[in-house]
């Protein structure tokens, strides 16, 4: 009798660490202020459907209360011809065109440079953007709609990997504790 209600005991301890744990790590991934996402953006002219060999590179930020975009760095290269403008464009998915978001900076009439800029997207576009559906078009002479395109991609938080290791490692233990 003293062993099984000892069992028993066991148990419940165990599965109040359980829930503990549980608790803890879904506190910890609760957003009590802004986040701030970072994307990347690979720029060609496959991804703008058009013929071409130029190609850049773009890292974004993303407030996700204030909605506040900011093109952290960015470069391009090798374009057939001059640039008229650049634009963060929306909500559309790889391949597709949407309309203008925000404005960009490029060097007018070049073939090479650097991309700056930022803006302010509303709530649809906050969660267009966290769901790919947010593009960096660079314009030429040549290619009014855009010669190079790339897609802005979140980059994955490390701290999410590590809560969710966290938690895995903390029910091995009490599955462990349970034979």
């Amino acid at each position: 009798m003293k062993q099984s209600m000892k069992k028993r005991l066991q148990h419940i301890l165990g599965f109040r660490w359980l829930l503990i744990s549980m608790v803890v790590v879904g506190c910890s991934s609760t957003r009590l202020q802004a986040a701030i996402y970072n994307f990347q953006s690979s720029l060609d002219p496959v991804q703008a459907g058009v013929p071409g060999s130029g190609g850049g590179f773009a890292t974004l930020t993303l407030d996700d209360t204030s909605g506040l975009v900011i093109l952290t760095s960015g470069s391009f290269s090798n374009l057939s011809s001059t640039t008229t403008a650049a634009h963060i464009h929306g909500l559309a998915a790889p391949g597709v065109g949407a309309g203008v978001l925000i404005g960009l900076t490029i060097p007018l009439g070049a073939t090479s440079g650097t991309i700056s800029g930022s803006g302010t997207l509303n709530a649809a576009g906050i969660a267009g953007m966290l769901n790919g559906l947010t593009y960096v078009n660079i314009h030429t002479s040549t290619f009014g709609g855009g010669e190079i395109r790339g897609q802005n991609l979140l980059v994955p938080e490390p701290g999410s990997f590590a809560l969710a290791g966290l938690g895995g490692l903390i029910l091995v233990r009490f599955i462990r504790r349970q034979k």
